[in-house]
């Protein structure tokens, strides 16, 4: 009697709120894109005083070259983001116990942005180059 509609695990309205849970929108982009750039333009003036700061400054321009990546390929929008993309660009940017943004080093911070930057580089070339077999000649 309720098969295919908003009563069962199954019907559609289930699904289209899956699907919408799961879709990442430009607002959302451009919120975290924003963030990455706030972070590092307050990692490169001095306005608010050392003891008062979060992230060291040091840290912060040390990942600035993958974060500029991250930041600009949020913005862009034929680009695609998945959910996991966001999350982990989230965890990067707001977890003070886990992200390297938030320690002293600052060489494990810019591998840490490294890998945020081939994790979105690396799903959008996958993404937009066909897969192409390979041929291989055994002598």
């Amino acid at each position: 009697m309720f098969v295919n509609n908003e009563i069962t695990n199954r019907g559609l309205l289930h699904k289209v709120l899956a699907k919408a849970a799961r879709e990442v929108t430009m607002d959302e982009r451009e919120l975290w894109a924003r963030s990455i750039e706030r972070a590092l333009d307050e990692a490169a003036r001095s306005r608010v005083p050392l003891r008062n700061r979060v992230a060291r400054p040091a840290t912060v321009a040390a990942a600035a070259p993958g974060l500029s990546v991250v930041a600009a390929t949020l913005r862009d929008s034929s680009a695609s983001v998945s959910r996991e993309t966001i999350e982990a660009v989230r965890a990067f940017m707001t977890d003070g116990i886990a992200s390297p943004l938030f320690g002293r080093d600052p060489l494990a911070a810019r591998r840490g942005a490294d890998a945020l930057r081939r994790l979105i580089v690396d799903r959008e070339t996958a993404k937009r180059t066909p897969a192409v077999p390979q041929h291989t000649t055994a002598a």
